[in-house]
């Protein structure tokens, strides 16, 4: 009896464990969302204090958020700040290209030459922490789906082969990880493009999955999401394309006193010039996964939006 209640006791610690983890990766996206926000207005160093609460909330900051970090350090001409900042990005996975390209001030400093010196040995002890042998398997599916979509190589036939087969291994390798979504901790953060966008990502993938797949799939990329796993928006651009915007057909909104139908509109809002079904219902749903506020993000991504079913 002793030894069940010990028993008990340990599993509802780990549960008490997991929620308090998914609840810091939440307060960590606000964080790091006030801290975009407090660098477009160009308060830059209420901007640097709110990022450097953010990575002290969570065990593994995204790598992103640390290139931004320095981005705007670089705005307050801390060098030794953006440096410190971009050797946690590199230890995430930054690219020495993405970090070039993105950076400016800093390059004329004598940090950005320790930085360069430094970038092998901290890009090689980053891959040491990863499945590698996964992380080359999932390129190559990613690259396989590409390439079934390309006029010269690819066929209808063959992009259904290749999904089917693409869905069947993640089950595969979900099952193979502890019944986890394999997130940045397994493969790493790889967005060469930044956050808004799932260019050779995983990601990527169950944009052409059957909508039942994503059903299927649902739960395991959400706690991605809680976890530090993955992005809120490549969540939220996969129930747009293939669940939210099919769930929400055919919504009925008033137009100058005159009933129209969309046929198609987005749950969440991830799609430039976006029809949100319910900018209302989508704020709440936004919340629940991290995923900033319908006017901060269309503000950063420089795109607009329209709702639809409050009007």
């Amino acid at each position: 009896m002793k030894n069940k209640i010990v028993l008990l006791s340990i599993i509802t610690l780990l549960f008490g464990f997991q929620k308090l983890l998914g609840q810091n990766y939440l307060n960590y996206y606000q964080t790091i969302n006030d801290a975009e926000i407090a660098h477009l207005d160009g308060n830059f160093q209420i901007s640097d204090s709110l990022y450097r609460v953010s990575f002290n909330l969570v065990n593994k900051p995204f790598k992103e958020d640390y290139l931004l970090a320095a981005k705007n350090s670089e705005m307050l001409r801390d060098s030794e700040r953006t440096y410190e900042y971009l050797r946690k990005a590199i230890s995430n996975g930054l690219s020495y290209k993405r970090m070039k390209k993105q950076l400016s001030i800093f390059k004329k400093s004598n940090r950005w030459k320790i930085i360069k010196r430094e970038y092998d040995s901290l890009h090689k002890d980053h891959l040491k922490t990863l499945n590698i042998q996964l992380r080359s398997e999932i390129a190559e599916m990613v690259k396989n789906d590409q390439k079934a979509r390309t006029p010269i190589f690819g066929s209808w036939r063959k992009m259904r082969k290749i999904d089917s087969y693409n869905y069947n291994r993640l089950l595969e390798i979900i099952k193979q990880n502890n019944d986890k979504w394999p997130g940045f901790s397994v493969i790493g953060e790889i967005t060469p493009r930044g956050k808004y966008d799932v260019t050779e990502n995983i990601t990527l993938l169950p944009l052409h999955f059957r909508k039942e797949w994503i059903v299927q799939l649902k739960p395991y990329m959400l706690e991605a999401v809680l976890h530090g796993d993955m992005y809120p928006y490549q969540y939220a651009r996969i129930i747009d394309y293939r669940i939210g915007s099919e769930e929400q057909e055919n919504i009925v909104y008033k137009e100058n006193n005159r009933v129209k139908i969309s046929d198609r509109c987005n749950l969440y809002g991830t799609y430039l010039n976006a029809k949100v079904c319910d900018c209302e219902i989508a704020e709440i749903e936004r919340k629940k996964i991290g995923f900033e506020p319908l006017e901060d993000y269309y503000r950063k991504v420089k795109g607009n939006y329209e709702c639809l079913g409050n009007r």
